[in-house]
């Protein structure tokens, strides 16, 4: 079976309303708004199209239904990455604030150069082993760090492949 297509109105459904993963209250997303399908945009044009042959399962062992939906690990890297976009480029409605609340919260704005791989002081010292992948990660690598949806496709993306944009 052929994985669906990541799709505008799949995204929407991804990202506004109460019972979708990204909560956004629809007032804050109108209608007509053309933020989400360039954050869409932007996401189908940098994960790795490869990923479309990896199917998420649909049963599992005991035949029970798990992936109603059909889709493959493409189509949740598309919007895990479109959603962390969406939070980086999208402004406010007039009146709302909270696409600014969330960027100064996830410090989007703020300029983070690389990975810390060693921090201390005179009564601690903590260092963290950096993966190899870090060590090659892009601006825009680090960026999707600070949001759980960037974290998330980062997650998914590796895990085919050494480097962040999946299958080498």
């Amino acid at each position: 079976m052929t994985a669906p297509q990541p799709t505008l109105s799949d995204f929407l459904a991804f990202a506004i309303g109460p019972s979708s993963t990204m909560k956004i209250p629809p007032i804050n997303l109108p209608t007509g708004s053309p933020w989400p399908g360039i954050a869409l945009g932007i996401a189908l044009s940098i994960v790795n199209p490869a990923l479309q042959c990896i199917a998420i399962p649909q049963y599992d062992a005991a035949n029970v239904q798990l992936n109603t939906g059909g889709f493959s690990i493409y189509s949740q890297c598309v919007y895990y990455l479109a959603a962390d976009t969406l939070l980086n480029i999208t402004p406010d409605v007039q009146g709302q604030e909270y696409f600014a609340k969330i960027r100064k919260e996830l410090n989007l704005s703020g300029f983070t150069s690389g990975v810390v791989s060693a921090a201390g002081d005179d009564s601690s010292n903590v260092s963290i082993v950096v993966q190899d992948a870090a060590k090659a990660f892009t601006l825009k690598d680090i960026a999707n760090l600070k949001t759980p949806y960037g974290r998330m496709y980062l997650m998914l993306a590796q895990s085919y492949g050494p480097s962040t944009f999946g299958m080498t």
